[in-house]
């Protein structure tokens, strides 16, 4: 795990995690008492659990695809992972290291999330509150089925092309998974067109992992089997993704 210490020991260095840090602890609670909830004090506590999980949405699009996308860049240039090969690690060995140092950090902002929207947003009434428990598990579950992937993506970007393309070409994907299919879903509908369609189709559909709504609104918890339908389809898109990732990963440029 030579290669997993070395990285993690680079991202502790550059200390960038402690920004988010703060912005993930603070945040939910500050920017919530911001608006006129005064107006409605019952609005209070989902708006800082949407909060909470929209500041880590921006926590992975910008802090954890960023690092995966920079070391991947930088172990491949200056050869740290030719001299892993040499040595004995084997490619997918490298992948997982790196992937497991900077979800290590990043662990702790989605723990540092689960507890503030459960626990500092949880409703009072009983039922409500265990819908609100398993609503969170399930958020959190279907968010790393999604984030998990993408890091691996901008991972084996970064050792072939340069860390700012590589995290480009991830971001833009992520954003169109989260946004993107939305608007093409709007525009379709009015529209049809057998490519588009077909596109609609292919795309991957990150935005089925987003249960901010059901928080806000306090919908309950996700049925077994809308959940189960959701996590096969997202999982395979992970399997895509990891099959994609593995070839073009490389341990020199």
């Amino acid at each position: 795990m030579e290669l997993y210490k070395l990285t993690l020991a680079s991202l502790l260095t550059r200390k960038t995690f402690a920004i988010f840090a703060f912005i993930l602890i603070v945040f939910p609670f500050l920017l919530p008492i911001m608006t006129p909830w005064e107006t409605k004090p019952s609005l209070l506590e989902p708006a800082r659990a949407q909060t909470a999980w929209i500041l880590l949405w921006i926590t992975a699009f910008g802090w954890l695809i960023f690092q995966g996308a920079t070391v991947g860049d930088r172990w491949s240039s200056h050869g740290i992972l030719e001299y892993f090969k040499t040595v004995g690690v084997a490619k997918h060995k490298q992948i997982v290291q790196i992937w497991l140092s900077c979800f290590t950090i990043f662990s702790g902002f989605a723990l540092i999330t689960f507890v503030i929207s459960t626990f500092t947003a949880m409703p009072g009434n009983p039922i409500e509150a265990k819908h609100w428990v398993i609503t969170n598990l399930q958020y959190l579950f279907l968010f790393l089925l999604v984030i998990g992937p993408l890091l691996v993506l901008a991972i084996a970007l970064g050792t072939r092309i340069s860390g700012a393309a590589a995290y480009a070409v991830t971001i833009s994907l992520a954003l169109y998974g989260m946004f993107g299919i939305g608007q093409l879903e709007v525009f379709i509908a009015d529209n049809n067109n057998p490519v588009l369609n077909l596109l609609y189709v292919v795309s991957p559909h990150y935005h089925l992992s987003d249960l901010t709504s059901r928080l806000v609104f306090k919908l309950g918890a996700m049925p077994a089997n809308e959940l189960t339908q959701i996590a096969f389809y997202l999982g395979g898109e992970a399997l895509l993704t990891l099959g994609i990732s593995y070839p073009l990963y490389r341990e020199g440029k």
